[in-house]
């Protein structure tokens, strides 16, 4: 139970990270385009912005959390399950793992490359994808067991 509840939370987070940088990239890109007035940068609020960076921040610090115990070529969270788990059970935790690591990679590239391009249109968007380049170096060192020298 505990990980159905847990896992859960992971999801609908993610869900809310995405949906926020959604909107940011929807107002950047008419931000961009001439005589588009459908979205303005003000329509992203503070609360938004607050929310994008904190929610960034607690979906990143998972995934890292996650592949720093996991050994390379592991499933991350592969631990969560009993020794006994169905096959089924292992299955579906492989999916949702790769799944959920891949749209925090595309998510947080695109949140990069968008504020590299257009920094001053949306500036809580070029943080969260600023942060997310140094995150996701951090994820990479933590799931390959790199070593600073």
């Amino acid at each position: 139970m505990h990980t159905i509840f847990g896992g859960t939370i992971a999801v609908i987070l993610l869900g809310i990270y995405v949906h926020l940088l959604r909107v940011a990239y929807l107002i950047v890109d008419c931000a961009t385009q001439t005589g588009c007035t459908e979205r303005t940068p003000a329509d992203f609020n503070d609360v938004m912005a607050q929310t994008l960076s904190v929610i960034g921040g607690l979906v990143s610090a998972l995934v890292i959390a996650e592949l720093a115990i996991t050994k390379p070529g592991e499933t991350p969270g592969a631990r969560a399950l009993s020794v006994d788990a169905s096959a089924n059970a292992k299955n579906l935790l492989k999916v949702v793992t790769i799944v959920y690591v891949i749209v925090w990679l595309v998510a947080g590239l695109t949140a990069f490359i968008t504020g590299m391009y257009h920094p001053q249109v949306l500036p809580p968007l070029t943080s969260v994808g600023q942060s997310w380049l140094g995150l996701a170096v951090a994820a990479a060192y933590a799931y390959f067991g790199l070593q600073p020298k």
